[in-house]
């Protein structure tokens, strides 16, 4: 495609970015995002086995291919082959066999998008089916702002940098 390419970037591109400006470990790496962007880091995480040592994200869309905002999306960027679509469902992926790295979600009960739209419990379900690490933290009363993201970043961080040390 000739068109910018998300995921590219944030796999390849910009790690290749950081490491030859930074002093960091070369492939020492975790990833997090909010929202739509803990979706990418879902997928990336899952996709790029080995590439990330921990995953985290504050309120996913964890199965866009049952969510709304996915159907559009997908629909419009992917076609409407919903096999299609799978590559790029977080959810989907662990059901399908994707390598396992440890997860770490906060998701508030008080979002507005969770019943409709993100799905974490089904993300949850295939982790476990599979006997994989995530957990899954529902904050009461938080909602999808960032109040919510400030409230838990440094737990975050702390999850990452444990892992970042093994």
């Amino acid at each position: 495609s000739t068109h910018y390419q998300m995921y590219d970037y944030v796999t390849s591109e910009l790690p290749a970015l950081v490491e030859a400006n930074l002093p960091l470990l070369p492939g020492i790496k975790s990833i997090s995002g909010h929202s739509m962007g803990g979706h990418g880091a879902l997928i990336c995480a899952l996709k790029e086995d080995g590439a990330y040592r921990s995953v985290s994200a504050f309120a996913p869309i964890c199965h866009p291919s049952i969510a709304p905002w996915g159907e559009g999306c997908f629909g419009t960027y992917l076609g409407d082959d919903r096999q299609t679509w799978s590559a790029y469902d977080a959810t989907e992926l662990v059901k399908s066999g994707s390598a396992l790295i440890p997860v770490l979600i906060d998701q508030g009960t008080d979002d507005e998008f969770l019943a409709e739209q993100l799905f974490p419990q089904d993300l949850q379900a295939a982790y476990e089916a599979r006997g994989g690490n995530i957990t899954l933290r529902m904050q009461p009363g938080y909602d999808h702002s960032y109040h919510f993201i400030a409230s838990f970043i440094g737990e975050h961080l702390a999850y990452h940098a444990d892992a970042l040390k093994k």
